[in-house]
């Protein structure tokens, strides 16, 4: 099924929820995709530049765990920064295969990528990294290491991202490995920051969920329409992020009708905050045994090796 029409499709299922509902994984059109990047350089935004300084500072321990002639999988292509700082230090990689929703953000890196690793085979491919992929090179042509930064994984609930990274260790086979960055439970005056800058920034990344919508489906709806909301749910141990209808309002949404009340909210991302304990809990369950984990000085995040587990 084309990109855009799954779009739509889980678009409308979404918002016929209670609460309504819009996947994260939407957010990352063009524009919202330049949003991001220009999120990752605020100062409240401490998740990025936290988990570069991991990687600058244990790279070459993080690719003795890898080893050499490894076949890099990356969920998520990024800005192929951290990509690129981990194909630098790791020994003679087989190929990198990234796998992105973002049909401009792959293409962008990879070719910034192939440009810096001319030698290196790149197999991009465009598509939803939580349906069912099969790799593009043999699965038994090397080691296998999926590479997923950025705390990506917050996103799911706990059980979601259990079943999500069972089937990324089926994916790359019993000597597959995984190097996984976290953010971990801290003050929540610097977990709402983040999520609130001064200078709107985020707000806008969210309220361009709007926009996609419009265009996407031809009506006339504007972002502004909607009030940004983030907060962290102690009980839950995650921030949430919502859009906030300010009047009552029906859209036509291709044959469907959805009707939004004054008030209502549309939850746009879920993003999980662990302890060590509790993020090794989920590698265990998901069929992964942790092999190292390194962390920032402020242990604000942390990043974690695992093997495929043969138990």
């Amino acid at each position: 099924m084309p990109i855009v029409d799954t779009f739509k499709s889980e678009i409308i299922a979404g918002l016929r929820e209670t609460p309504k509902r819009i996947a994260s994984k939407f957010f990352y059109d063009e524009r919202g995709s330049q949003l991001f990047e220009a999120i990752t350089q605020l100062p409240e935004y401490y998740l990025t530049r936290t988990e570069i300084s991991i990687l600058r500072e244990h790279l070459p321990a993080m690719a003795e765990r890898i080893g050499t002639g490894a076949t890099i999988i990356e969920f998520g292509t990024g800005a192929g920064v951290k990509t690129k700082m981990l194909l630098e230090a790791v020994h003679n990689p087989r190929a990198y295969i990234p796998i992105d929703i973002s049909r401009e953000q792959l293409t962008h890196a990879t070719t910034k990528l192939a440009e810096r690793f001319p030698n290196l085979e790149i197999h991009p491919i465009f598509g939803d990294y939580i349906s069912e992929i099969s790799l593009p090179i043999p699965s038994d042509a090397g080691k296998n290491v999926i590479f997923f930064p950025g705390s990506t994984v917050g996103n799911f609930t706990p059980d979601e991202a259990i079943q999500f990274l069972r089937k990324a260790a089926a994916l790359i086979g019993p000597d597959g490995s995984l190097l996984i960055g976290f953010d971990r439970v801290k003050d929540i005056r610097v977990l709402e920051a983040a999520y609130n800058d001064a200078q709107g920034i985020t707000a806008e990344f969210n309220r361009n969920l709007i926009r996609r919508i419009g265009r996407e489906f031809g009506v006339a709806i504007s972002p502004e329409d909607f009030d940004h909301l983030a907060f962290f749910n102690s009980e839950e141990s995650r921030i949430e992020m919502h859009l906030v209808s300010g009047d009552s309002r029906t859209l036509k949404l291709d044959d469907e009708e959805i009707t939004f009340a004054q008030g209502e909210h549309i939850v746009t991302e879920y993003s999980y905050k662990y302890t060590p304990e509790t993020f090794a809990a989920i590698l265990t369950a998901s069929g992964f045994s942790v092999q190292d984990r390194w962390c920032d000085e402020n242990n604000y995040f942390e990043v974690c090796y695992a093997t495929v587990d043969h138990k």
